[in-house]
């Protein structure tokens, strides 16, 4: 990496920056409302998941839980059927332990970034972007869009999945911070990452820092990051009928998908196998996972501990994503 820019360069990028954000920014729900709960509602669910799957999830829960009240006194079961298909579900869990926190604390979000990170469910990244954007705070965010911008913009080799690399980062994303206007600025550089600063193929000739852009030749050589193998895992699971009725369990606590339904893991202790009749294919974390759906039948003396659940009663409940499709294909 090169020299850092100085204060007269910041100041020069931020203004290009700003120029260029006035023009382009997308007209998003979330940017038209200063309530704080609304903007955490969008941050939560914008946590590595793409605006076109969270704007519909936005409207919907807003309608579902308009305030910080309602989405505390909530069922869980309700908080996390409005939540399925969005992924990653302890975000929502997340969201309803930090509006109990907020009502209990008199009902609003404090207007502090320390008091902020105090609460569940908010981290670094949140207590910045909800800070900012909601109250003005000058706090900087670093996101994975934040990232990809400022290692192009300077060429930095270090690898961001090491902890002193995201130290860096947020060093120089508070050098590039305009402490006069910290929403407009943190919304205009992940907006920069999210449509020009592509991850692959990036839009370095209408990038409106590209003149002051160290890595603009060689982008896509930034960020470095240590690749993690990527595991294939196969799973079997049951179909278990009774006229139009399906077998399904509820996913106990401490385990992966707790709280949501899904099909059972096929049992050779406990059931008989007829056949494969379907294959579905689903990504998590690590592991590529290819789940094969056989139809089976209960042995004697073996007992289901879930219930069995027509179409119509299977909409009402919160399945796990691949779950979800199956029932949907039966």
């Amino acid at each position: 990496m090169k020299s850092l820019p100085t204060k007269k360069q910041w100041q020069t990028l931020r203004l290009a920056l700003a120029d260029w954000y006035k023009s382009a920014k997308r007209d998003l729900p979330w940017r038209r409302t200063t309530d704080p709960y609304a903007i955490t509602v969008s941050e939560l669910m914008l946590q590595q998941t793409q605006v076109v799957t969270v704007m519909p999830y936005y409207g919907r829960w807003l309608k579902l839980f308009p305030t910080w009240r309602s989405l505390a006194n909530a069922e869980e079961s309700a908080v996390i059927k409005a939540w399925e298909g969005l992924g990653y579900y302890r975000r929502a869990r997340n969201l309803q332990a930090l509006a109990k926190a907020v009502v209990n604390e008199g009902g609003s979000l404090p207007r502090d970034g320390e008091k902020l990170l105090a609460l569940p469910g908010i981290g670094p990244y949140t207590a910045a972007a909800v800070g900012s954007i909601a109250f003005g705070l000058t706090l900087a965010v670093v996101d994975g869009n934040v990232m990809r911008v400022l290692t192009r913009l300077l060429a930095l080799p270090d690898d961001i999945s090491r902890p002193q690399t995201r130290v860096k980062l947020q060093a120089l994303a508070d050098q590039f911070l305009d402490q006069g206007d910290p929403a407009t600025h943190n919304q205009a550089v992940m907006e920069l990452g999210a449509m020009i600063c592509l991850p692959r193929k990036p839009m370095c000739l209408i990038c409106p820092l590209r003149n002051r852009c160290i890595g603009r030749d060689r982008a896509e050589e930034f960020p470095v990051k240590t690749r993690t193998k990527t595991v294939q895992r196969m799973e079997t699971v049951a179909i278990l009928r009774r006229g139009k009725r399906f077998y399904c369990e509820q996913v106990p606590i401490g385990k992966p998908w707790h709280g949501l339904w899904r099909f059972p893991d096929f049992d050779p202790a406990r059931m008989e196998k007829d056949e494969v009749v379907a294959q579905i294919k689903y990504g998590i974390t690590k592991y590529s996972v290819t789940m094969q759906a056989v139809t089976a039948r209960w042995k004697p003396r073996a007992g289901p501990t879930g219930g069995y659940f027509t179409a119509e009663e299977m909409e009402t409940l919160a399945f796990a994503s691949p779950h979800r499709k199956l029932a949907r294909w039966l």
